[in-house]
């Protein structure tokens, strides 16, 4: 059986959108039965005063929910960064911190930001290096993504986690009759594309 590209899409996108309104004790129930449950990753919230750490690091990750974890890379100790939340209004401090032996460059796609607090090449962080950029958040609700952009090494850069989600709320989408329970009845579907071989190692 074939799908087309249109096809491929409607069909993850049911499936995403099954998987967000399943209820917590069915999935438990999944799992239970040996299933892989949904992974959640954490809630990063900006709280006014207080900064975000990003930290881009090598780590372990299973990626069939079993004990055979395989080296990755991640943020805050994942595979794949925790979900960002911050609210239009702020100005959020948000510290990366690049853990890893090689130069990493990350940026916010989707985030209206100025030119100089975007990242990407002309913030290039060698390896130990922190770069603390305080963003002016002033635009609707959105759902943007953080990711690394090195120059030359932005894909392999992805695959191996330096990816998150990042999400802007704002008054009008908190009064909107939509699920707001972050891990409860919304949740982040991230689609990516693995080849893993029989010992759930990501191979590029």
């Amino acid at each position: 059986m074939s799908f087309s590209r249109r096809q491929f899409i409607q069909l993850s996108a049911g499936a995403a959108l099954s998987a967000s309104v399943l209820p917590h004790a069915a999935r438990a129930a999944s799992s239970a039965n040996g299933d892989t449950p949904l992974p959640v990753p954490p809630l990063l919230e900006s709280r006014r005063g207080q900064p975000l750490f990003l930290t881009m690091q090598r780590s372990h990750w299973s990626f069939n929910g079993d004990n055979n974890k395989v080296p990755v890379w991640g943020i805050n100790g994942l595979y794949l960064g925790p979900t960002v939340r911050v609210y239009s209004g702020d100005d959020v401090k948000l510290i990366y911190s690049n853990r890893l032996n090689e130069p990493v460059s990350m940026t916010i796609s989707g985030l209206q930001l100025p030119g100089a607090l975007m990242g990407g090449a002309p913030r290039m962080m060698s390896a130990g290096v922190d770069w603390s950029p305080v963003l002016p958040i002033r635009q609707a609700a959105s759902t943007c993504w953080y990711h690394a952009n090195t120059p030359n090494r932005m894909a392999p850069h992805i695959y191996n986690g330096l990816a998150g989600m990042w999400l802007v709320e704002d008054d009008i989408g908190r009064q909107l009759p939509l699920p707001k329970h972050y891990g409860v009845d919304d949740f982040p579907i991230i689609i990516q594309d693995k080849r893993l071989d029989n010992f759930c190692h990501a191979g590029v």
